[in-house]
């Protein structure tokens, strides 16, 4: 099933929470709705339910205007942040409940339900514990029980908000691999909210990332990351080290600090902004032709085999700058306590003056 949101405008008094929203999800699409919060994903994802009903626009499901249907006759299931457990049915009871509560002359038989309920607790992996209450389970566990129920109607768009948002580190983890692994192997539409910029790149086929009720771009995970489409988005996947000075045309200078680098005439002489991810540099004990911008460790903390670096500049700044490394550089790197190292960058995102990207460079 296909979705398409045309033009969608809302408010709650004052407040515009979304504003001239158009999307378009291709059926058998898994979508991340990414923002922080305040940017009216949670709201679009409401009104694409039928939970709330948007003051302008339309929503399609296929060529279907579905705009004044009622959430239950869209066929959408949804999976809320906290779960939504009764706490008094069993795990099977709980995935059974939506069925059971059928009109009677949908209402399947008690057989069908019961090889409905076990069908959708193996595929979520909870066959084993059909007999136990919610109190007896993990957040994880609970979350899987949840998505079950959502499933048990057969409904042709899924719908998740903040899905994996309640649960640890570790946990959100292991179930974002789940549930990827799991949209594969069902024919549904779904869409999930998310505040978590690792959590929508690994799981999403499309990420629409949002702002202030406006859509900044759409694209596939590779594409928002490596083309942003503004500032926000660049801003707002990862992060980032700033680094401010002035282009005379072929060097970009800051206190002591100096950077050649080639913009092909995109980038007039003035204020400059460079971007630097902590991943597309490496350090060095000395400067080389291009670069010279010198540093000193401040902190450093190892995680696997990625070696994350904090460094003030040395003359040029007082911002602390974030570098990742990976460990057998670190290690051959093997700096003293008051050793000034020196920044190499890779590659940089460019912003001009007016506060819009300009081209990506690289120094040379």
């Amino acid at each position: 099933m296909s979705i398409r949101v045309e033009s969608i405008r809302k408010t709650f008094g004052a407040f515009t929470a979304l504003e001239d929203i158009n999307l378009d999800v291709a059926r058998g699409g898994l979508v991340g709705l990414l923002g922080p919060s305040g940017s009216g994903k949670t709201t679009l994802l409401r009104i694409i339910a039928g939970l709330e009903k948007p003051d302008r626009g339309r929503v399609f499901f296929h060529d279907r205007d579905v705009t004044t249907l009622d959430a239950r006759r869209r066929r959408v299931g949804f999976v809320f942040q906290q779960y939504a457990l009764f706490r008094h049915l069993t795990v099977a009871d709980n995935v059974a409940f939506g069925l059971r509560m059928l009109p009677r002359a949908e209402r399947p038989p008690r057989d069908a339900i019961r090889a409905r309920v076990r069908e959708l607790l193996e595929l979520v992996q909870m066959d084993t514990m059909a007999g136990r209450y919610p109190a007896q389970l993990s957040g994880g566990q609970k979350q899987r029980v949840a998505l079950a129920r959502a499933l048990a109607l057969k409904p042709e768009v899924l719908l998740l908000d903040e899905p994996f948002g309640a649960l640890d580190a570790k946990v959100r983890k292991e179930l974002r691999r789940w549930l990827r692994h799991l949209h594969e192997q069902i024919d549904v539409t779904s869409l999930f909210v998310t505040h978590d910029q690792e959590e929508a790149m690994e799981v999403s086929d499309q990420v629409v990332v949002m702002s202030q009720g406006r859509v900044e771009q759409v694209g596939s995970p590779v594409e928002v990351y490596e083309h942003p489409a503004s500032r926000f988005v660049f801003d707002f996947l990862g992060h980032i080290n700033a680094l401010e000075g002035h282009y005379d045309g072929t060097t970009w200078r800051a206190g002591d600090a100096s950077l050649r680098l080639d913009t092909h005439g995109a980038c007039p002489d003035g204020a400059l902004t460079l971007y630097l991810r902590p991943h597309e540099a490496t350090l060095s004990h000395a400067p080389d032709e291009h670069a010279h911008l010198p540093v000193k460790l401040v902190a450093r903390s190892v995680f696997g085999g990625t070696v994350t670096l904090e460094l003030a500049p040395r003359g040029w700044g007082d911002q602390v700058l974030e570098v990742e490394l990976d460990r057998d550089t670190w290690q051959a790197l093997s700096p003293g306590r008051d050793d000034t190292l020196y920044l190499l960058p890779r590659a940089l995102q460019t912003v001009t003056c007016d506060g819009d990207l300009g081209p990506r460079v690289r120094p040379g």
